[in-house]
């Protein structure tokens, strides 16, 4: 399954929305996913109670904050 990605600007696979987030899910995915499945139904059963606070609860990640992770990230990896 694919979707239109509105913070990659293109067409993303349902897999990827699933493990963006270091493996967990985007932020976006219940918002993106609810009127093609019961998304939270299989959120709840492929990943703990625990995980989807962690992915979901609390503030978004400003945009910044997001390119200085990835940025972070990348530098590590060299």
């Amino acid at each position: 399954m694919e979707i239109y990605c509105t913070q990659l600007g293109m067409v993303a696979e349902f897999p990827y929305c699933l493990s963006v987030n270091e493996g967990k899910p985007c932020r976006n995915t219940i918002g993106c996913w609810r009127e093609r499945m019961d998304i939270m139904k299989f959120l709840k059963s492929a990943f703990t109670e625990e995980a989807l606070i962690r992915c979901f609860g609390g503030p978004p990640k400003t945009r910044m904050e997001r390119i200085m992770e990835s940025l972070s990230s990348a530098v590590k990896e060299d």
